[in-house]
């Protein structure tokens, strides 16, 4: 899979060093804190990993925990992705509801909040909010600091735990991944938006390189529904 800056899925620097460490940089080249190395090359192994990847398709379970309403949505179905511009989630829970980006554009119909409307709206300029693999792993290290929190079982599977804070402008305040650690997919992440959002995504069934229908990737609004595009 592809992987540049610049694009995610429906998210603040580094910390200076002190004046000791400075100092003592002019006569000595410390070797990294040996759980920064472990994060970074669990980092780099995941971005390896979907590189190598054309497309995926899988499960997946989401959790929307908004603070300021204080509010959790729970949904789930199964998502598709091919390249950086090709991606579906298709909800069987909320049945109907669809999110596709399609190449050129992003749909977004969420019929159980609001049959009569769908949004659509140009990739390019849709930031890091859909592509979360691209978002959070290209140029691993550099657009965002790892550090390796533990080990948790995701689906039964052993995963690394990272959180990730962004080192520079990023579409999030922060995040975290779960990485298996047999074949280093990303089998869990979790991000926190602006917006008092937290995202939370599982995924289960991952399948590499399937072969998937051209129309995943198509949208056809239903008739009569509303297109507001922004």
């Amino acid at each position: 899979m592809h992987l540049r800056p610049g694009f995610s899925w429906p998210l603040r620097g580094l910390l200076a060093p002190s004046a000791l460490l400075w100092a003592a940089a002019a006569f000595l080249v410390l070797p990294p804190p040996a759980g920064a190395q472990d994060a970074q090359s669990i980092l780099q192994a995941a971005a390896d990993r979907h590189q190598a990847i054309s497309a995926f398709c899988a499960d997946f379970r989401q959790v929307v925990d908004n603070d300021i309403l204080r509010q959790v949505t729970r949904s789930r179905g199964e998502l598709c992705q091919a390249g950086s511009d090709l991606f579906e989630m298709r909800f069987t829970d909320p049945e109907g509801d669809r999110v596709v980006a399609d190449g050129e554009h992003i749909w977004i119909y969420l019929p159980s909040a609001d049959p009569g409307q769908v949004f659509q709206g140009v990739l390019n300029g849709s930031g890091g909010h859909f592509d979360l693999h691209r978002e959070l792993l290209a140029d691993p290290g550099e657009r965002y600091v790892p550090t390796l929190e533990g080990e948790e079982a995701v689906d039964g599977r052993r995963t690394h735990v990272l959180a990730l804070e962004p080192a520079g402008p990023s579409p999030f305040l922060r995040a975290r991944v779960w990485v298996d650690a047999s074949d280093h997919m990303l089998r869990k992440l979790q991000i926190t938006e602006d917006e008092g959002f937290v995202r939370t995504v599982e995924l289960s069934g991952i399948e590499v390189n399937p072969a998937i229908p051209p129309q995943r990737f198509q949208f056809e609004p239903p008739s009569g529904v509303q297109v507001i595009r922004r």
